[in-house]
């Protein structure tokens, strides 16, 4: 092999190198605020004030409902969901529909 090939191939496996350290590092970073059990969204829409939501648990059974979804809605005021943060932009919800999966 000569200089530039030599060349030619460090650069590219430096590259990938680098490529996959970068693509390790955003997943870390996404993974990292979440909190293992805690509930996060998957998914909204709203029609006019009405907001819908669909909300996976993360937990393999929900020990008491009552409690769980007063923490869901207290999340939902806090505005503290990992993945989702909802504007009051336009003003407050009128209605809010969760929708919730183990």
């Amino acid at each position: 092999m000569n200089g530039n090939m030599k060349r030619s191939i460090i650069a590219v496996i430096s590259g990938a190198v680098i490529l996959i350290i970068a693509a390790k590092s955003i997943y870390m970073k996404s993974e990292s605020g979440h909190k293992k059990g805690e509930p996060d969204v998957v998914g909204t829409f709203s029609i006019n004030r009405d907001e819908n939501i669909t909300v996976v648990a993360n937990r393999e059974n929900i020990e008491d409902r009552e409690v769980f979804a007063r923490e869901l809605l207290q999340m939902y005021k806090d505005n503290s969901f990992h993945s989702t943060k909802f504007s009051t932009d336009h003003g407050y919800a009128t209605s809010l529909d969760m929708y919730i999966y183990l």
